[in-house]
């Protein structure tokens, strides 16, 4: 098989360094016999069309390819088509690129397929690759969920650049809050994705120098105004639109517009439309985009962006495929976030190498940084779990999203340490005395068993209790 792949390669492209291990991988995993659910983790700008387009050319068997959108999909496709010369083995099936043809490699569109489980089960189909595996609901009925139990697949792999969700808990007391996890971590419902096969960690495109250098410029930023939402995911978009007024970002994103007028391709991320318009009155050689925008319109500002036609866009809750223009060599951030994988997205917008940019400006005006480090420095790392850390050793993942900075990876490693040395531990069962005796101590509310741990006296074993639960 690595030959046989090795040939492939000299007959279809230069892989760069990086790419052929993770290829290899991807390759044998659909040549495993039973294999689970599993994860390939590239960064942004790593190629994963290009993986994609060799596990199509190198399979004998039917393959569905899985796309969150028609623009990825047309990308995907034709990779497959550049890099292999061939269409003859490859179809589409999707609604909104209007074609619904069945092949050997079929680029497919969950929308489009989610009722036609046991079709392409009686078809033959085995094995799935889903590109941006995160952006999928695996629950059993979600429209991926209830197409692979029809299906009967048994070959699944994702890929990803970001392989985490939010996942939504609530405390002894019933309060709400949210902590990003690992794909591959137990929940209550279950982890469909069960392995990580392989990682690329973004400081390998770094210093191959296939990550277009980023240069870092932050602000003084008062966060008093930030609100989490009900969930404690995200901040308000009331009181994010409060820090942009109370921090007067407008005037500071005019100033920063003008002191970096070498800048050709600039990305302006506000928190409303209201705001994008008043900016873009005041800049010269400007437009806006926003969600709501008409997708016709919002495609020919993009366009006129590529073209150099249009210096800096102001951006509101967009971010499209339109965005993999390499030429953008800044980043200003007027709006800030609790979400670590918006941020990824935003930043990742400047990464790309190109030939007439030396490097891509990020000037945050709104506290990003300072809260999850620079992007490049984010890596994934296999403990009793698999984590997510960022600049300094922060930890970003299994966290409640309010409390990250507050964990470092000393600070993992030292509870490891003591999840290791409980395991040999026995606790006592029930309370032996006060309010809640003989009540079961691990059904004691958490603040009762800080206060106790804090202000009594308590036995060796019995403090040992209480901390072991918490």
């Amino acid at each position: 098989m690595q030959k046989a792949f090795l040939r492939v390669v000299k007959n279809m492209i230069e892989l760069r360094p990086n790419q052929t291990e993770a290829i290899q991988k991807a390759i044998d995993f659909f040549n495993e016999k039973s294999p689970v659910p599993s994860i390939i983790v590239l960064p942004t700008a790593w190629g994963k069309s290009i993986l994609t387009a060799f596990v199509a050319k190198n399979t004998d068997d039917k393959l569905l390819i899985l796309q969150p959108s028609k623009e990825l999909l047309e990308q995907n496709f034709y990779k497959y088509v550049h890099l292999c010369k061939t269409m003859s083995k490859a179809g589409i099936y999707s609604a909104s690129f209007g074609r619904k043809d069945v092949r050997q490699i079929t680029y497919a569109t969950i929308g489009s397929i989610k009722n036609l489980g046991k079709e392409f089960k009686r078809l033959g189909f085995t094995k799935m690759l889903i590109d941006e595996c995160h952006l999928y609901p695996r629950e059993a009925d979600s429209m991926l969920g209830k197409f692979l139990a029809d299906s009967e697949i048994t070959h699944v792999l994702g890929i990803t650049a970001t392989p985490i969700k939010l996942q939504q808990n609530f405390t002894k007391e019933g309060e709400q809050f949210s902590k990003l996890v690992m794909l591959t971590s137990k929940s209550k419902k279950g982890n469909f994705y069960k392995k990580i096969i392989h990682i690329g960690q973004i400081q390998e495109m770094v210093k191959l120098g296939y990550w277009s250098p980023l240069n870092y410029i932050t602000a003084m930023f008062d966060g008093s105004q930030l609100v989490f939402n009900s969930a404690r995911s995200e901040y308000t978009e009331a009181s994010v639109k409060r820090a942009f007024i109370a921090n007067d970002m407008h005037s500071s994103i005019i100033r920063e517009l003008n002191w970096h007028s070498d800048r050709k391709s600039i990305l302006v991320f506000v928190p409303s439309v209201q705001e994008a318009k008043d900016l873009s009155e005041q800049c010269p050689n400007s437009a806006i985009i926003y969600g709501e925008m008409c997708k016709h319109e919002r495609a020919k500002v993009i366009k006129k962006f590529r073209r150099g036609e249009i210096r800096v866009i102001f951006n509101v809750r967009v971010l499209s495929a339109g965005f993999d223009y390499t030429g953008i060599d800044c980043i200003i951030l007027g709006n800030s976030t609790a979400s670590i994988a918006l941020y990824y997205q935003i930043i990742g917008r400047g990464t790309r190498i190109d030939a007439n940019k030396k490097d891509c400006l990020i000037v945050d005006l709104a506290g990003n940084v300072e809260r999850f480090g620079r992007v490049e420095d984010i890596t994934y790392e296999q403990g009793t779990i698999w984590r997510m850390y960022g600049t300094g050793g922060k930890l970003l993942s299994g966290i409640p999203v309010h409390t990250i900075g507050t964990i470092t990876r000393e600070t993992v490693a030292q509870i490891e340490q003591q999840k290791a040395e409980r395991n040999n531990f026995v606790p006592i069962e029930k309370m032996p005395f006060g309010k809640f005796k003989d009540k079961p101590i691990k059904d004691i509310p958490t603040y009762y068993k800080k206060w106790a741990l804090e202000n009594l006296q308590l036995k060796s074993r019995l403090k040992q209790t209480f901390e072991y639960y918490l």
